[in-house]
């Protein structure tokens, strides 16, 4: 199996992407547990939480793409449960805080 340079930048910018993602959920975080009441200081607490949780995963995720990459081995990159289990936990948190 061939890699050309591009796969390599490819997973750093999904890397990246999510990594940005992270950044403003956490400030969505910050803002409720700064200027909110006590629902809204638990939602806060618990978008910190699902915001650790996302970075470490998407860390994982790419470790483990870029071990792929330089072994050359052929396998699933993409990823089918993150995005369905994130989308849940965010909705999930979303109806709690409403």
């Amino acid at each position: 199996v061939r890699v050309e340079p591009k796969v390599f930048f490819a997973n750093e910018r999904t890397f990246i992407s999510w990594l940005q993602f992270c950044a403003l959920l956490l400030t969505v975080a910050l803002n409720l547990l700064n200027f909110g009441d006590d629902t809204s200081r638990f939602v806060g607490a618990a978008f910190i939480g699902l915001t650790a949780t996302v970075a470490i995963y998407s860390l994982y995720r790419f470790e483990r793409r870029a071990w792929m990459i330089n072994n050359h081995i052929d396998g699933r990159y993409d990823d089918l449960w993150g995005p369905a289990v994130l989308c849940v936990l965010l909705v999930t948190a979303l109806v709690v805080s409403y």
